[in-house]
């Protein structure tokens, strides 16, 4: 870990977005014998660690880290900003090492490549000050927990302001509702009185939450999830 803080940092913040875009699909082998990412500084760090060959671990880190390389470079921050954070890690190694030792443990525990590009964003969130540290650790909590088809369905309620649940599999819901994201929107409590000449508005079962709508405000657009 000594030796990847100071790669990850400056991986993060010198541009590698020309090179990771050329690797969006390939699998983990041929990313291995890259040169062109090798010279990427984590890349490169977890590689020269390893004496023999890579590790099913070292090998979903290296995977991951691309991934969250790849949602981190989606919003084009401004440079300003990024040296504005750079310097600002560079002066304080503690600061540093409790940002970047939380990320790659987290991507070291990342399966789905997804989840990691979504990571990427929320902590480019972070960087542009959309969000506060406290919130980006909220955020890559709950998505370390989330499966790949619970962000489609996330969104879905997002946009349409809720969902009705007939006709659906329960447990997604109550995971996402667990999450903290969604909740039913019985328990918000209350009685709704509405006039007999008022045509009949079906409500929504379960509505987004405060913590679901940030989610879904920072979310990458290079996600592509399985379709209900």
């Amino acid at each position: 870990m000594t030796e990847l803080v100071p790669a990850m940092r400056k991986t993060i913040f010198n541009s590698a977005a020309d090179v990771i875009g050329d690797y969006a699909e390939i699998g983990i082998d041929a990313v291995l014998e890259s040169d062109a990412l090798k010279a990427i500084p984590v890349v490169g760090t977890i590689s020269a660690v390893c004496k023999v060959g890579y590790n099913l671990h070292e090998r979903n880190l290296i995977k991951q880290t691309i991934e969250f390389l790849r949602g981190f470079n989606e919003k084009k921050l401004d440079q300003a900003v990024i040296d504005k954070h750079r310097v600002k890690l560079e002066a304080n190694p503690v600061e540093a090492e409790k940002e970047l030792e939380r990320v790659i443990i987290l991507l070291g525990n990342h399966i789905e490549n997804q989840q990691s590009i979504v990571l990427g964003s929320f902590y480019s969130a972070y960087v542009r000050g959309a969000i506060s540290w406290e919130k980006f650790c909220e955020l890559a909590e709950v998505n370390r927990r989330m499966f790949v088809n619970d962000y489609e369905i996330l969104q879905k309620v997002y946009e349409n302001d809720g969902m009705r649940l007939e006709g659906r599999e329960l447990y997604p819901i109550d995971r996402l509702i667990s999450l903290g994201l969604l909740q039913l929107r019985n328990r918000l409590g209350g009685v709704e009185i509405q006039s007999f000449d008022a045509p009949l508005v079906e409500k929504p079962d379960v509505i987004i939450t405060s913590l679901g709508k940030t989610f879904c405000q920072h979310f990458p657009d290079t996600v592509i999830s399985v379709k209900l």
